[in-house]
């Protein structure tokens, strides 16, 4: 057998070499043809989601394949090749595109995709403002217009940091212009807080001086009312117009029994009811008119005593719920540098995963939360919880909780013997009755004061409905602050939970629920291993760190005893031993010592923790190549050698 020579060798490498390159570039320039793509990201975050399919199955019904009747367009804009466009926006942008393709790809000749690039000083930029897009940094648009027959709906500009409700914008945009305005579900709120903005209520003086500033409607009704008619509904309103879908009741405190009798009808005829208590609500200062005495959550509770009565359900006014796993740690932007238990940050293990409303979410917080109890509940209803605390949760003072998180966090180790809760249990924090609801108000409507008797004698009373034809449904939830912007925005900008996600849920679940799973997609998909991780670490330094930081405290007590002695009016004259002083000092600089080597033991654990889990993700594929290579080099050596 002829042996080959170095060159030759040599040769055949490079000509492999060569071989395995054009195959790989061949490869790339027919697969970019191919518009083959897999999502393996949990729960399909990269694919088009069921709601957005019907609503393009929705279009293909109302066009009935006449070719030509209008189909829908959608013009999408973005800048290309100019300087001023950050790379980030651009990758942005493919994905916006992307995502275009497929609701093209799905809708067929039913939907009609203009990819425009408005460059400065061309006829498609004029095309952009006349669409009403948004110029950004004097440089680039990146943003969409939707249009149908005569109607357009347009998002002026795709935010980066809104990236996870990408399908969720567009697809809302492509419902309301297939659907009129006048078409759309009404939706009633009567809330006892100010939600719609406008003058202070609360503050006399702001209520009299025109020029004061006003306050913004709350973001939960800016964002119904761009998908909804949304109606204002006076707190102590008698009657429920007609033509509302769905009622939202926020904290109703001190209701008369026209109001419940009311809300009791709109119940029994088959509208949907949610309502928003709560034992502490942070937006109802009470009505000190000096707002610099005004104190959060001072207003007092609320509930609607009289139809959770007649439901079988009681809610828990006087007491909020804290809990040892779900409480807003110092880390947090909220906490100000706190533990507070009582506020809770909630997490899918807290959310119903079978229900639609809760299924896909996955943060939720509630600042101050009161409980549910249906352990009564009444025949003929079933309760489905939608929010629940962890197995250790206690109930406590939701005014001192506020300020006394450390005690609150004590309090629930007082008497464990393996550092464990003790006294605790899970509490309900929202929930949802179905079933067949009768009236609360047996003997008819209630007696209208003695000024009303007139008016109300003019009017012809409808007739009282004393049971649902068919099974219904209500919401009840235990807290009004996840309302409120500051427990879902940060800055007006950065998203820190899903509460409104939430709120939104729930309209549409009792009315149109198109979009429901595709705003509730859980694109929060936190770093679990990491956490777990970190949590045992932070278990293994937490007795320790508490041992020293009591026996810290009880050196402190010992100097302040030292330092300030005496009785009556000498209570304050020093007296101090300097040997015993000096000895107390020592202790105390020694447990402080003690004390700043156990964080530091702590934070080089969580550094070696991310250090093991970045070196696996980095280094575990390549390893594998070289063991591989090795072997393979191993066979071939062996074989080469047998030759």
């Amino acid at each position: 057998m002829k042996k080959e020579t170095k060159f030759s060798i040599f040769l055949n490498s490079v000509g492999g070499a060569l071989v395995i390159l054009l195959c790989v570039i061949v490869f790339n320039i027919i697969s970019s043809q191919l518009k083959i793509k897999a999502d393996l990201t949990e729960g399909n975050l990269f694919t088009l989601s069921d709601g957005s399919k019907k609503l393009l199955d929705g279009l293909a019904d109302e066009r009935d394949g006449d070719s030509e009747s209008s189909p829908l367009e959608i013009r999408f804009y973005l800048t290309k090749g100019e300087k001023g466009v950050p790379v980030f926006v651009n990758e942005h942008g493919k994905r916006i595109e992307d995502l275009l393709d497929q609701y093209k790809a799905y809708a067929g000749s039913n939907l009609e995709l203009k990819k425009i690039n408005p460059r400065r000083d061309t006829d498609e930029e004029e095309l952009a403002v006349n669409d009403g897009i948004q110029l950004l940094n004097n440089a680039f648009y990146v943003g969409m217009a939707v249009s149908y027959l005569d109607t357009t709906e347009v998002v002026p500009f795709f935010d980066p940091s809104k990236s996870p409700t990408l399908e969720y914008d567009i697809s809302r945009a492509i419902k309301n212009v297939l659907r009129l305005k006048e078409e759309r579900q009404k939706v009633g709120v009567m809330s006892s807080l100010n939600v719609w903005g406008g003058p202070d209520p609360s503050n006399p003086m702001a209520m009299m001086n025109r020029g004061a500033p006003q306050q913004p409607a709350w973001y939960f009704i800016r964002q119904l009312q761009q998908d909804l008619n949304v109606e204002r509904i006076e707190a102590t309103a008698t009657e429920i117009p007609e033509d509302v879908d769905v009622l939202m009741v926020i904290h109703p405190k001190n209701v008369s029994e026209a109001t419940e009798y009311a809300l009791d009808q709109f119940v029994l005829s088959g509208r949907k009811l949610i309502v928003f208590v709560d034992p502490m609500a942070l937006r109802d200062e009470g009505n000190n008119q000096n707002p610099q005495m005004r104190i959060p959550g001072m207003g007092g509770a609320s509930n609607l005593t009289r139809l959770f009565s007649k439901w079988g359900v009681t809610f828990e006014g006087s007491k909020v719920v804290a809990d040892f796993n779900y409480r807003l740690t110092q880390r947090d932007p909220l906490s100000r540098g706190r533990i507070q238990p009582a506020y809770l940050a909630l997490n899918k293990n807290a959310l119903n995963s079978d229900e639609v409303v809760t299924r896909d979410l996955g943060t939720i917080r509630l600042p101050y939360v009161g409980s549910f109890d249906t352990s009564k509940l009444a025949t003929g209803l079933k309760v489905t919880e939608l929010i629940t605390s962890s197995d250790q949760a206690k109930l406590v003072d939701g005014m001192s909780s506020q300020f006394n998180g450390e005690k609150v966090m004590d309090s629930f180790l007082t008497g464990s013997e393996d550092g464990k809760p003790v006294g605790t249990k899970k509490y309900t924090l929202a929930l949802k009755l179905s079933g067949k609801f009768t009236t609360a108000f047996p003997d008819g409507k209630p007696v209208a004061a003695e000024e009303d008797k007139e008016e109300e004698n003019k009017e012809e009373d409808s007739p009282q409905i004393k049971e649902t034809d068919n099974e219904n449904h209500v919401c009840l939830i235990g807290d009004t602050d996840l309302l409120s912007d500051e427990h879902f925005l940060v800055q007006q900008r950065f998203v820190i939970s899903e509460n409104i996600a939430f709120i939104q849920n729930l309209v549409d679940h009792f009315g149109d629920g198109t979009l429901i799973n595709i705003r509730s997609r859980n694109q929060n998909r936190p770093f679990t291993t990491l956490n777990d991780l970190r949590k045992d670490a932070q278990a293994q330094f937490e007795n320790k760190l508490k041992k020293l930081e009591a026996e810290q405290q009880e050196i402190l007590q010992q100097k302040t005893q030292l330092e300030s002695t005496g009785d009556g009016s000498n209570q304050f004259t020093l007296s101090i031993d300097p040997e015993a002083l000096k000895e107390i000092q020592k202790k105390e600089l020694e447990k402080r010592k003690q004390i700043r080597e156990i964080r530091k033991e702590l934070r080089s654990e969580e550094d070696w923790i991310k250090l093991k889990i970045k070196l696996a993700n980095i280094g575990l594929m390549p390893t594998i190549v070289i063991i591989l290579g090795i072997v393979f080099f191993i066979r071939k050596s062996k074989k080469t050698a047998a030759l």
